[in-house]
């Protein structure tokens, strides 16, 4: 009973104790707490919160045809979570572009909708035109794309259409046509220079140092070799529309030869100092105004004969002086009526 009465007693002595030291605690003043700015705090973002990085596009913005040319008013940029491969990224690059194929409203525009190759190399008024070449007549297989080259055509007097006889004869046919492609290179797609094969030669003996590996080098680099110096079997240039059918008569019915020439050298022949050629097809009566003659594609509709392009004239429109026995029996034919004069016995025929 006295120890219960002894444990009470200390119990009540500390709870009076720590009720003295929770007084004097709160009797003490409050130190200052120094502020944390807020963008020193690491923040942590959610994934709902945070944004993906934004890539442009270019769509169409209406639906556009193929073989149309791009306008401005025919794209829009927009904004997609992810980046287009092969797309156009700014409408200044595809206005002035042609489709290639259709393209529907709101559809990405890609590089293969858009029309590329050699046909962009052409000016106005051209046509890419193919012709098969030989070694000896290509400037020794020489000629590389992107060379101007002068095209000579000739006849040997034995060859003709419809047994047509034409005189021998070489002359210049086209002036400065300018390569688009020799062979399988193109200027799209240009064959090696000179160092630059040096140099792909060097690398590779360089890194080549095994006896087996010289073998392989040699049989690999005598292939490139022959491979450099094979001969084409075509060539394509681009010819002025009013000149497309005479390269092609020419190719059919004569030899054609290519002349390399200086880039610099812009000297061309005066079309002016020959009469033009005759064409296949006339145009119907009161169509054409007096005096001018059919141009670009209307002349090119119109056609060229190989007779025509072999002698410069054509026999039906050559007008030759009637010969002296054809006028005689003209003027006999006109006199078709006669009078007779009597004088006495005598009698007199008068034709008139």
């Amino acid at each position: 009973m006295n120890l219960t009465k002894i444990l009470a007693g200390l119990l009540v002595v500390v709870a009076i104790g720590l009720a003295i030291m929770a007084w004097m605690l709160g009797r003490q003043p409050q130190r200052p707490v120094a502020a944390v700015p807020a963008s020193s705090i690491p923040q942590t973002e959610s994934s709902s919160t945070r944004q993906a990085p934004l890539h442009g596009a270019v769509v169409a913005a209406r639906p556009v045809a193929a073989g149309q040319r791009l306008e401005a008013e025919d794209l829009k940029t927009v904004q997609l979570s992810a980046p287009i491969a092969d797309g156009i990224q700014s409408v200044d690059a595809a206005v002035g572009r042609t489709t290639l194929t259709a393209i529907a409203a709101e559809a990405p525009l890609l590089e293969q909708n858009l029309v590329s190759g050699l046909s962009l190399q052409l000016e106005a008024g051209q046509r890419a035109v193919s012709i098969a070449v030989k070694e000896p007549m290509a400037a020794g297989n020489h000629v590389r794309p992107g060379d101007f080259v002068d095209v000579f055509f000739t006849l040997d007097g034995r060859q003709g259409a419809d047994n047509a006889s034409v005189d021998t004869q070489t002359r210049l046919l086209l002036a400065r046509s300018r390569v688009l492609a020799y062979g399988t290179a193109s200027v799209e797609n240009p064959p090696p220079t000179l160092a630059q094969r040096r140099r792909a030669q060097q690398e590779e003996e360089s890194g080549s140092n095994s006896a087996t590996g010289s073998m392989r080098r040699g049989n690999s680099g005598g292939n490139g070799d022959r491979s450099q110096a094979q001969p084409a079997n075509t060539a394509v240039l681009a010819v002025p529309l009013d000149d497309v059918e005479r390269l092609t008569l020419a190719e059919k019915y004569g030899q054609l030869t290519l002349a390399l020439r200086h880039p610099d050298d812009t000297s061309m022949p005066d079309a002016s100092l020959f009469a033009a050629l005759p064409t296949v097809l006339q145009p119907a009566a009161g169509r054409l105004p007096k005096g001018e003659q059919l141009q670009g594609v209307d002349r090119s509709f119109a056609g060229l004969r190989f007779k025509d392009l072999a002698t410069g004239a054509d026999a039906r429109n050559t007008r030759r002086p009637a010969p002296v026995l054809n006028a005689t029996r003209t003027l006999q034919a006109q006199r078709q009526q006669t009078v007779e004069f009597h004088q006495g016995a005598a009698v007199q025929t008068v034709s008139y």
